[in-house]
């Protein structure tokens, strides 16, 4: 899944298809999955492609496009255990009490942080540093 045109109408259409219990492919099953993980962002995919525009929800600005993207990219890396420091990152971290969606968005923010970093510089996704970073990432109680 990439950020383009084709995915946020693919979103979109999900959306629409999880509103009215429409059944849906592998991949919108994904998309799905995560829509139902962020209830927050319902109605905004009514707005169609209003619904790209980043805002706040929840006190963050977050762009609702572009976390599904990301959702659906760590969801499948930790479906297909590949690569498999995703899995095992995420049972590390659920295991410590990190809530599951929570350790995803641990993943996901590292996966971000690399993926964008590497877009404005133009430069090739760094997968060392990924297992880097995801390898330590660990669940601190206070």
């Amino acid at each position: 899944m990439d950020f383009d045109k084709e995915s946020q109408q693919r979103i979109l259409r999900v959306a629409a298809d999880k509103n009215e219990g429409r059944p849906t492919e592998e991949l919108d099953e994904r998309i799905a999955r995560v829509l139902e993980l962020h209830p927050e962002f319902d109605s905004i995919w009514e707005e169609g492609d209003m619904a790209s525009i980043p805002r706040e929800i929840n006190g963050m600005i977050v762009n609702p496009f572009v976390h599904t993207v990301l959702h659906v990219i760590i969801d499948r890396q930790l479906q297909v255990g590949d690569p498999d420091y995703i899995a095992a990152a995420h049972t590390r971290l659920t295991e410590q009490g990190m809530d599951s969606h929570e350790a995803l968005h641990a993943i996901i923010a590292i996966y971000a942080n690399l993926h964008f970093a590497g877009t404005r510089k133009s430069t090739q996704f760094d997968s060392l540093d990924y297992e880097t970073q995801v390898n330590s990432l660990a669940y601190k109680t206070e």
